[in-house]
């Protein structure tokens, strides 16, 4: 299903032409097996050559490979719609909804590292781990990503910054040094309290890591580096646990990143011992 994920993500960065095709594969994505380039083309009313541009700008070679990754999204959505009936039918089954998200959360981890790239990822470590001082930000079900990444960088020896508090939060962003670092977490990017933090963060040329959901937004616009997480076409319940998670599986790996560096293994070693003391009183 990543395909189709991505082109739904990308609906807002696309040219007229473009979205006209997008909108055409979402909407016709069953019939993608029997069209060729030249005939979906004509089908849209836009040019081979554009057919292939698109292709290209969703990451695949050209229209063969896309081709492909449409029909077997839309095989797999068969099947979790099928898998989907089963759980409604079954209610009470525990068995079944964990099922569900089950395969959800690890198709959800899988598609991570098809939007963000390997090159990206150790960037926005490297950014971290020169930071003097990270402010993190969150809002909704993505505060829980970023108080437990407040306790992970605690765990390494960094100064890690988080409050609920929007007016607060920009009372830390004061305190900030050009060496510090912003992880703004949103799965919109719209949220009205970061933004203000973001646009005051850019005033001070602070250094700010965007995580949101795979489109355009005012808060993924605004970052030197953007992370990324993809929805599903799960229920909105589902999809809230699923989208949390793969934020925070995403802050993991970050972390397991910086745990790898070894002054970093060092600050976790004084850390378990620090710990090991308090569990004695």
């Amino acid at each position: 299903m990543l395909s189709l994920l991505k082109i739904q993500g990308m609906l807002d960065q696309l040219s007229v032409s473009e979205r006209k095709l997008a909108d055409f594969i979402l909407d016709n994505s069953h019939l993608m097996r029997d069209y060729s380039s030249q005939q979906l083309a004509d089908a849209v009313g836009i040019s081979q050559s554009s057919v292939v541009k698109f292709c290209q700008k969703l990451g695949y070679k050209g229209y063969p490979d896309l081709k492909l990754a449409i029909t077997e999204a839309v095989v797999t959505a068969s099947t979790l719609q099928r898998e989907q009936q089963d759980v409604n039918t079954a209610l009470g089954s525990v068995a079944q909804l964990a099922e569900q998200l089950q395969l959800g959360l690890t198709q959800s981890f899988r598609n991570l590292l098809s939007i963000n790239s390997e090159k990206t990822l150790k960037q926005a470590a490297r950014l971290l781990d020169k930071a003097d001082c990270i402010l993190l930000a969150g809002c909704g079900h993505s505060a829980v990503v970023a108080a437990d990444m407040q306790c992970r960088l605690l765990e390494l020896g960094k100064l890690g910054l988080y409050h609920s508090d929007p007016a607060l939060s920009l009372q830390l962003a004061r305190t900030l040094t050009p060496n510090s670092v912003l992880l703004l977490i949103s799965d919109s990017g719209q949220n009205a309290d970061i933004l203000r933090l973001e646009v005051f963060a850019r005033q001070r040329k602070l250094k700010i890591i965007s995580l949101t959901r795979y489109q355009t937004s005012a808060q993924s616009a605004g970052a030197d580096l953007q992370l990324f997480t993809l929805g599903s076409e799960t229920d909105e319940q589902l999809q809230q646990l699923i989208t949390q998670q793969a934020q925070q599986h995403l802050c993991h790996l970050l972390y397991l990143m910086l745990c790898q560096q070894p002054a970093n293994r060092q600050q976790l070693a004084d850390h378990s011992q620090v710990m090991s003391l308090l569990e004695k009183h």
